[in-house]
């Protein structure tokens, strides 16, 4: 309750000092109030093209995140099992680790679509960090499960479900948390640099060519209330897995 307390306290803080600060500007054009930027975005939101723009740029942020989430998954599960596997592809995850994020989006510009270079970025920017949970999760499996497995003369397959899937799934959540707020951002930016027909991006660039700085922050207001909107409902799934895992372990045990 308190934690709760001190964080509407620190959003009502830092709201003041950006209305303070809008005051003493006193230029909607360098940096509207927000009062200003919301009332932008409700006026926004009764325009049809407000949701269509909102629509396109989720599926591409959910299609590429998931995708991601897909490869990195069976990726990092193959360079965990074997070393040989995680060296080969250690250099193409250096590559996307160290390479900015532009190059990518100009690069998909190129190779693709304008509509197809947001999603292809997003897959792209998502992978490492998801395929380096895994892997961690793999290599971190309890060793002493794994000998007594061999012992029994245990399948693969159930070893595989029983024992490895039980050490990746807190790396994997850790991971796919991580990917899932990156993608926002880097799927929106590709979007401002691709300029899809449809997109937040989109719109972001209108408005930045239009000098509509209040447009920009009532945007940019809106990604972050779907970024922390999705990784909320992404916490509450993982919480209410893992509570229901335990559950069936007392049930077991009783």
């Amino acid at each position: 309750m308190k934690q709760r307390f001190l964080k509407a306290a620190a959003i009502i803080l830092w709201l003041l000092i950006w209305q303070i600060l809008a005051m003493i500007i006193n230029k909607e054009l360098l940096l509207p109030s927000p009062y200003i930027t919301i009332k932008t975005l409700i006026s926004k939101m009764s325009e049809s093209s407000f949701y269509i723009a909102l629509l396109y740029s989720l599926f591409r942020i959910i299609i590429g995140f998931l995708i991601a989430v897909v490869f990195a998954f069976i990726l990092g599960v193959i360079s965990g099992l074997s070393k040989n596997a995680e060296i080969l592809l250690s250099p193409l995850i250096t590559v996307i680790r160290s390479t900015p994020v532009m190059s990518f989006i100009i690069l998909a510009i190129i190779w693709f679509s304008y509509n197809l270079a947001p999603l292809a970025v997003n897959i792209i920017m998502c992978f490492p960090p998801i395929y380096d949970n895994v892997v961690k999760g793999i290599t971190n499996t309890d060793r002493k499960l794994l000998d007594m497995a061999k012992v029994y003369d245990i399948r693969p397959l159930k070893i595989f479900k029983g024992i490895y899937l039980g050490s990746v799934k807190p790396f994997l959540a850790a991971g796919m948390n991580t990917a899932l707020g990156l993608a926002f951002r880097v799927a929106v930016a590709a979007e401002v640099l691709a300029n899809p027909k449809y997109g937040i991006g989109t719109k972001l660039l209108q408005a930045k060519y239009n000098l509509e700085t209040a447009e920009v922050f009532a945007w940019t207001f809106m990604i972050l209330l779907l970024s922390y909107l999705f990784e909320y409902i992404f916490k509450i799934i993982i919480e209410s897995r893992r509570y229901n895992a335990q559950t069936r372990k007392s049930d077991k045990v009783i």
